[in-house]
């Protein structure tokens, strides 16, 4: 798939699990769904907003969004008020997530030497699980598979997925502090992203706008931001 297909893809996806057709998620102008499994959360590909809310904050959630662009809804001011109004239930907003896609998959990356390197899948992941230390990399209970980088025998850097979506895998990466700086995260999230590929999957990697290394090593890879959202959890 090229890069229109796979975004049209992660649409689609999108649109089953918020329950809606996946053209909202390209409108003029903001749209607003309610829900009784989510409590708040809102997406935007850039051209609008797209907010999912429970009944309690819906039609504040309309009222205050109806004149703004998803650039004001996503500012300082409007998240502040977001967030007063999340407090009143209980709820807080966990934190901005940029969602960027695997899309430009002809990008070479450097091979670093004097390491040895493996992958996991379903039949041998749970070997990792002895090693709580790459948290960023393995949720430790669903992964299905990994690439990981290995110095003398010992793990320093591992990139894991997770396929919680059949369709969308996101990919998370941890390097040990010793061995940072040596491109062994860009290359085992390269080598993660073409095995997925070969799964028939995407890949997708969420970062938050101030981790940028993290996000280094997502432009680097091929990754492109795609689409950039927010959304609640209980206090």
């Amino acid at each position: 798939m090229n890069k229109a297909e796979k975004i049209a893809t992660v649409r689609e996806q999108l649109a089953a699990e918020w329950q809606c057709t996946a053209e909202v998620f390209n409108k003029g102008e903001n749209v607003y769904l309610l829900s009784d499994s989510v409590f708040f959360e809102m997406i935007t590909f850039g051209s609008n907003i797209v907010v999912r809310a429970d009944a309690v904050v819906y039609d504040w959630c309309v009222e205050q969004f109806k004149d703004l662009t998803n650039d004001a809804i996503m500012n300082g001011e409007t998240l502040f008020r977001i967030e007063v109004k999340l407090r009143e239930h209980g709820q807080r907003l966990a934190g901005e997530h940029i969602r960027y896609l695997y899309t430009e998959t002809e990008k070479e990356v450097l091979r670093p030497h004097g390491f040895d390197y493996r992958l996991f899948d379903r039949n041998n992941i749970k070997e990792l699980y002895g090693n709580r230390v790459f948290r960023n990399a393995l949720n430790y209970k669903d992964d299905v598979i990994a690439f990981g980088a290995f110095d003398e025998g010992k793990l320093v850097a591992l990139a894991g997925a997770d396929d919680r979506n059949p369709v969308m895998w996101q990919i998370g990466v941890d390097t040990l502090p010793a061995y940072r700086k040596k491109g062994l995260g860009v290359y085992v999230v390269k080598r993660l992203a073409d095995e997925i590929e070969k799964r028939n999957a995407l890949s997708y990697y969420t970062i938050f706008g101030s981790n940028i290394a993290s996000m280094t090593v997502a432009i680097k890879t091929g990754f492109s931001p795609v689409w950039c959202g927010y959304y609640s959890r209980k206090n």
